[in-house]
């Protein structure tokens, strides 16, 4: 009996160490990612937009990214969260997507440079719309929410050993149109790079 209490207090103890340990390391964010999707693009135009207050709440303590882009005639608007200083504001993006009231009619994989994201069909009110997302460490892509929150509680297991941190990358629409996804993503190559 002896043995199993000196045993739960040492897990207790290296539980409370490794927390704090976890706390205080500072991994690094992805703010060096983001500044290479800043490049000059002759194809693209982006206009910085800021955060709706829902957002602001929302995606506190994260690292974002809020962007109107415009590709040829297509206009999207891009949103990209980086969760190394809160990543349980990072979440299924179906979430989002139905707490503005939007139904999910369809789900589909949707093929990128380094993997696969998600093209969602969207209907409100009688109105429809599409969205494309998906994670990204800076060498694949993905678009399981599960597979997110696997990769960030491994990196911060191995304090950051284990790679960069994923982002979340939110495409939606500005029109009830959809937009020609691989022409834009095709006109701009740096944003599959994140």
């Amino acid at each position: 009996m002896k043995a199993k209490v000196i045993v739960l207090w040492l897990a207790l103890g290296f539980t409370v160490v490794m927390g704090a340990a976890w706390e205080w390391q500072k991994l690094p964010d992805a703010s060096d990612r983001f500044a290479k999707l800043s490049a000059q693009n002759p194809s693209v135009q982006v206009q910085s937009i800021p955060l709706v207050p829902a957002e602001e709440t929302a995606f506190a303590g994260c690292s974002w990214l809020k962007r109107l882009v415009t590709v040829g005639t297509d206009q999207v608007i891009l949103t990209v969260l980086d969760g190394t200083r809160n990543r349980h504001a990072i979440h299924d993006p179906t979430f989002c997507f139905r707490g503005a009231g939007w139904e999910i009619e369809s789900q589909k994989p949707f093929p990128l440079s380094q993997g696969t994201g998600s093209l969602v069909k969207l209907t409100k009110n009688g109105s429809k719309a599409e969205a494309v997302y998906w994670f990204s460490n800076g060498q694949k892509q993905f678009s399981s929410p599960l597979q997110y929150w696997e990769e960030t509680s491994l990196r911060r297991l191995s304090f950051g050993a284990s790679g960069a941190e994923p982002v979340l990358i939110i495409l939606s629409p500005t029109t009830d149109a959809p937009p020609d996804w691989k022409s834009i993503l095709k006109a701009w190559p740096e944003l599959q790079q994140l």
